[in-house]
């Protein structure tokens, strides 16, 4: 196999031509509905978690040893998530897209479902924690796996000339998940006492997962298979152990979409949950403030991302991922000086431009950036490597590396020169890595 990321197995030329048939408006429809349900899933635990589970937990610690704790947890869901993108890339490339869609789905709801029914630490003491831990990891092990099947299921089926574009649904659907949990979360915080929350209320978001378990399952069984992994799966050459053969011949490629991901995930995670955690526990202002303004980015950011990712194809991916880093790197600073003001109309706007636009453009043209590193046969294995690789360097420890550089000071300056950093390696990265919009897969 070609160490090159330049040379691709197989064709979706003739697709260009051919028209979008009911079959792939379902497809793309169940993909993003998947995405949907899995990062409410997600985000429920994140925006719950740092007002509620330091005392529900570990109300044993002091206050920044129990934020510290509740964040660690945080992490746990992005420590699984490589090895679930290793299990099921390695399943999605063998088996087919398709059923590792459905299995990772149920393993996410059920584990939400769970995780709201946890005692607290004063009823069961250690086990409690623990429990959580099992149940955060078995919710990033599935989310992990989840992703790149879903991308390489859209973009194996979509026309040539819009592959970014339809990718970019799984993306877009994912602030739509993410309204979902932050404005059922802003909605329960706003009729309900802070002390009705943190006993029972923060419950309900987690165990409505069970129902959305049974409509998602229903709508993924009813997609097909994606046409270049069928042809691919009849070919003698297909690898036996796929991931085997990403790390022998592909490891740029890796490097590249987790340097991407990398990026713009800790930027992110840093301007939500991180945020959260610090303008509710240190400075004193209502979660609804965070969650409202969090929710009202993610609509602009549904918006985006699919235009924007309309023009990477057309214009390439590299372009807008490079410029969304830059001005990434340049908008941090400001943004948490609007964060110490302690106004919540600046709070909000500053969300909107972070998440809205910034991350927009990062995020927009990701999802066939990563997939279109890798070749079918390995494709899932590949793009789900460097993509989960990339996460938990960047957004899944970012909130845990931002409370521990901040510590008791109080100063945002370590916490802006660690992102810048990032922004810097990945920045670097982007220039070498090749564009894939106009290849044929």
């Amino acid at each position: 196999m070609s160490n090159s990321a330049d040379v691709m197995v197989g064709t979706n030329d003739a697709t260009t031509a051919a028209p979008i048939m009911a079959a792939f408006r379902k497809l793309v429809i169940a993909s993003s509905l998947g995405s949907v349900i899995e990062h409410y899933d997600f985000f429920i635990y994140a925006f719950t978690a740092p007002v509620v589970f330091d005392r529900f937990f570990f109300p044993k610690m002091d206050s920044t040893a129990s934020m510290l704790a509740v964040y660690a947890t945080f992490a746990v869901g992005f420590v699984a998530r490589p090895l679930g993108g290793m299990v099921f890339g390695h399943y999605g490339d063998q088996l087919g897209r398709k059923a590792m869609l459905t299995i990772t789905f149920v393993l996410m709801g059920v584990a939400s479902f769970l995780i709201g029914c946890l005692p607290s630490y004063d009823s069961i003491g250690l086990l409690a924690p623990i429990a959580l831990v099992a149940l955060r990891f078995v919710q990033g092990f599935a989310f992990g796996g989840e992703y790149m099947n879903a991308v390489s299921l859209t973009l194996e089926n979509a026309p040539s000339a819009r592959r970014g574009f339809f990718a970019s649904f799984v993306n877009a659907s994912g602030p739509i998940g993410v309204i979902l949990a932050s404005g059922f979360i802003a909605l329960l915080g706003f009729f309900s006492t802070p002390q009705d929350f943190a006993q029972w209320v923060w419950r309900v978001p987690f165990v409505l997962s069970l129902a959305l378990v049974v409509l998602g399952t229903y709508i993924r069984l009813q997609v097909d298979e994606s046409t270049l992994f069928k042809a691919v799966q009849a070919s003698a050459a297909r690898p036996k152990a796929p991931l085997l053969a990403v790390v022998q011949s592909w490891k740029k490629s890796v490097l590249f979409g987790c340097l991407a991901n990398m990026a713009h995930s800790t930027f992110q995670y840093m301007s939500t949950v991180f945020v959260l955690g610090y303008a509710v526990k240190t400075l004193g202002m209502a979660q609804s403030s965070v969650t409202f303004g969090t929710m009202v980015a993610n609509v602009l950011e549904m918006c985006m991302v699919p235009l924007i990712a309309s023009y990477s194809d057309r214009l390439g991916r590299r372009p807008f991922i490079a410029l969304g880093i830059l001005l990434a790197a340049a908008w941090y600073p400001i943004y948490f000086q609007l964060v110490a003001t302690k106004d919540p109309t600046l709070l909000i706007m500053g969300l909107v431009v972070s998440i809205g636009i910034i991350h927009a453009l990062m995020f927009a043209p990701e999802a066939a950036f990563t997939a279109e590193l890798f070749p079918t046969e390995v494709r899932v294995s590949g793009s789900s490597l460097g993509k989960q690789l990339g996460i938990i360097l960047g957004g899944g420890i970012a909130p845990l590396v931002g409370t521990a550089l901040m510590g008791s000071s109080g100063s945002f300056t370590p916490v802006i020169l660690y992102f810048e950093a990032i922004a810097a390696c990945a920045f670097i990265g982007i220039l070498f890595a090749p564009e894939s919009a106009k290849r044929t897969l």
